[in-house]
């Protein structure tokens, strides 16, 4: 048995104002301007720290409500495929990412720890498909990253409930941020539109359809395990933790190995 050292260390702040969903939009908005007052904090573009061999990853995860229960899940995985790692991970956020973008305490709460991994949820983006909304916090986050040596992961939501179009939108908002600011790119909505083609009936919505049911949670959580580790989630073998029957998780393995070697998250 390989030595490991789980700690997982989670502050959530919930986002109760909208629901702690993507943002909700309509068709009757208004585009929004790029504001001023979320900073870019620099032009220089650093290339993607590779972190994967490390013999520690701490990971801090920054975002909405969308990102809620992520942490514990990937310790759960990270214990059962018996990675030779020290893991922690740290929850912080509730927000959307330029809501957080100038709180000190969580900059400094970035800032003074050496993180390895970050992953960044909670850019925002329009449901009807039809407004733009800026991306320079998201950018500044991704350089904040880059500058003390950690791995940026950007977290594209998972689709709606009925709206596999979301998946491919919202993806592209995401690896536009990284062509500006090189920064990997979770596959997890095209992850989850595989999965949901193969197996329609999946529980992978709440009833609100728009946030994600444990088992839909723990196919995003393949998803980082594969991008933060470089080992497929294909080879990853029934847990009776984890959520769902052997042959679901063998089918959120499969998509999940298929979805990143289609659509490689980082270029190191």
């Amino acid at each position: 048995m390989m030595n490991k050292h789980l700690i997982i260390y989670t502050v959530m702040l919930m986002l109760s104002a909208c629901g702690g969903g993507s943002t909700n939009t309509s068709e009757d908005e208004v585009p929004v301007a790029d504001d001023p007052f979320q900073p870019i904090e620099s032009t220089e573009n650093l290339s993607i720290p590779n972190n994967r061999e490390l013999d520690t990853y701490n990971i801090l995860i920054l975002g909405n409500s969308h990102v809620a229960g992520l942490d514990s899940l990937l310790t759960e995985i990270f214990a059962h495929a018996e990675v030779n790692k020290t893991v922690n991970i740290k929850t912080l956020g509730g927000l959307f990412l330029d809501t957080i973008v100038n709180n000190e305490n969580i900059i400094k709460a970035l800032q003074n720890t050496q993180w390895t991994h970050v992953i960044l949820q909670g850019q925002k983006y329009s449901q009807s498909h039809t407004i733009s909304y800026p991306t320079n916090a998201t950018i500044t986050w991704i350089q904040r990253a880059k500058a003390i040596g950690a791995t940026p992961i950007l977290f594209p939501e998972h689709p709606l409930a009925n709206r596999p179009t979301d998946a491919a939108y919202v993806h592209g908002i995401h690896k536009g941020i990284a062509e500006k600011q090189s920064s990997c790119v979770a596959p997890v909505g095209l992850t989850w539109n595989e999965a949901l083609e193969l197996s329609p009936r999946l529980d992978v919505h709440h009833s609100d359809g728009n946030h994600a049911t444990n088992l839909g949670k723990l196919l995003s959580a393949f998803v980082f395990y594969e991008t933060i580790t470089g080992e497929s989630a294909d080879l990853l073998t029934f847990s009776d933790t984890f959520p769902g029957d052997a042959a679901t998780q063998a089918l959120f393995g499969q998509v999940t190995s298929q979805a990143i070697l289609e659509n490689p998250p980082c270029e190191f």
